[in-house]
């Protein structure tokens, strides 16, 4: 699945003509007719490769079907296919010197050298594009980005592509000469603006009541490999994906691990956790400060806060991030303050995609976490789709169910709504996510493929819980469909350890 094609799509077109022709003449002087005549067809039609980027605007056939796409990793990617394979002329513009996104490994980037996904591959994929049968279930990130890689050339998508082409500023103009989303300043406007520059740029810290330690301090972000802290007394703050894999990693090399959370200040919890981590690692409550010394401030059990006896060396707040949206304008007022909560900025939003100001030309990919994130931005822009064609009227979407912005298995009903918004079905969705004012939404049927992802995603959620150090030896099949039922599948469980 991930071969490569030596033949751009222009490449491949004129080689089958060519072989038309080749069959079709019967003279040498019918053949230099019909491949000049080819040759001019083609010239007119396609832009040449030094042009492409300047001359983008002139291979647009109509301004309403004009799109600017931010960012080129996987959002973008799968909203330049859907987009492009429904009529639109798509433009999108990446920083980077290649696609990717966030799987392109540097400095730069929030990966950390051994990371592998924590979702099964077999329901990470978009719908169309399965990744290598071959691979185990959790790849590495190098996987991904080979993925990305091969998907844009599968469906050819290149050519669409501005490398190293930041956006800079994005504003929405209306006058004499139209209205739009004017991008860096250009003349011509787009009618329709998504956004999926990711969410994992700006490192968001925690507020802290003392911060005095002089010792190693960094983000996650910034981490990449154990060996800076070998022997090392290190604090690891923060419960998320990040957290649990460095507190892992850093086990093997630290001389201890403090994790902290504010789930491990219930006794219960940090039990139950504890006794499933290797010896060297401590948990503690949420972290509140830092002495000089590297003694730590942490909230115990009964609220108070306490001061540790232990010093650590190193501290890596694995916190998560702030959304960042630096190229629009904060005069636009499109994008509320997120320092404190991101709720203010999915507030501006219905269903998490759709801005309220602009519900027809202005949709972000992505935003949710605790998601399957590429099959839910795939049916993300199938729904941005159908409001762009009119298939969904704009005022159907006040009227949509809220969902929370931290999914986990909200993220299925609300990936069932979003492909009924791309069919015009959702009058039939349950109106809120409330059992309470609704029943139907609980007993709701999700489509089959919808479903697989729900249950996958509930089996290796548990077997985290279950083997954390482990659970990505678990390799899942897809076994398929017998008739209208469900997609059948089976996992291969982890052996348990043999005891000494």
């Amino acid at each position: 699945m991930f071969r490569h094609d030596p033949l751009p799509f222009t490449t491949r077109l004129l080689w089958k003509h060519f072989v038309t022709i080749l069959l079709s003449v019967g003279s040498r002087h019918s053949l230099l007719q019909e491949v000049s005549a080819l040759s001019s067809r083609l010239s007119s039609t396609f832009v040449p490769v030094s042009h492409r980027r300047s001359c983008f605007m002139c291979t647009t056939t109509a301004g309403s079907k004009r799109v600017a796409v931010i960012g080129a990793g996987a959002g973008g990617l799968v909203a330049a296919k859907l987009l492009r394979d429904d009529g639109f002329a798509v433009r999108v513009f990446e920083s980077a010197d290649q696609l990717g996104g966030i799987w392109v490994y540097d400095k730069a980037s929030p990966l950390y050298k051994s990371l592998r996904t924590n979702i099964p591959k077999e329901i990470m994929a978009y719908s169309d594009f399965p990744f290598d049968a071959g691979l185990p279930s959790f790849v590495k990130h190098t996987d991904v980005l080979a993925y990305l890689r091969s998907y844009a050339d599968h469906f050819a998508l290149h050519d669409m592509i501005s490398l190293s082409t930041p956006v800079e500023t994005a504003e929405y103009v209306s006058g004499e000469s139209g209205q739009g989303w004017r991008i860096n300043g250009e003349e011509a406007l787009y009618p329709s603006l998504f956004v999926s520059n990711g969410h994992y740029n700006t490192p968001r810290y925690p507020r802290l009541v003392k911060n005095e330690f002089r010792g190693l301090v960094t983000h996650s972000k910034f981490y990449k490999e154990p060996s800076p802290y070998a022997d090392q007394r290190v604090l690891v703050v923060g419960g998320g994906p990040s957290g649990v894999d460095l507190a892992w990693e850093l086990h093997s090399v630290a001389k201890s691990v403090v994790w902290a959370d504010s789930s491990f200040a219930d006794p219960e919890t940090a039990e139950a956790t504890k006794s499933k981590l290797p010896s060297n690692v401590e948990l503690v409550g949420r972290v509140e400060g830092l002495e000089e010394d590297g003694r730590y401030l942490v909230i115990g059990p009964d609220g108070s806060t306490v001061t540790s006896d232990d010093r650590v060396d190193a501290v890596i707040w694995a916190t998560g991030y702030k959304y960042d949206f630096p190229f629009f304008s904060p005069s636009s007022g499109l994008i509320p303050s997120t320092d404190g909560s991101p709720q203010p900025l999915f507030d501006s939003l219905y269903v998490h995609l759709f801005h309220k100001a602009h519900s027809a030309s202005l949709f972000f990919l992505g935003l949710p976490v605790r998601i399957i994130p590429f099959p839910m931005m795939e049916s993300q822009t199938k729904a941005a789709i159908a409001v762009m064609k009119g298939r969904v009227k704009t005022e159907d979407l006040a009227s949509l169910p809220v969902f929370p912005w931290v999914m986990s298995n909200e993220q299925f009903p609300y990936c069932a709504l979003l492909e009924q918004l791309a069919k015009g079905t959702h009058h039939s969705f349950p109106r809120s996510t409330d059992p309470a004012n609704d029943p139907t939404y609980d007993t709701m049927k999700l489509p089959r493929d919808i479903e697989l992802r729900r249950q996958m995603y509930a089996d290796s959620s548990l077997a985290k819980r279950r083997v954390p150090g482990r659970y990505r030896e678990r390799n899942y099949r897809v076994l398929g469909a017998k008739g209208e039922g469900e997609i059948e599948w089976e996992v291969t469980e982890v052996p348990e350890p043999v005891a000494a």
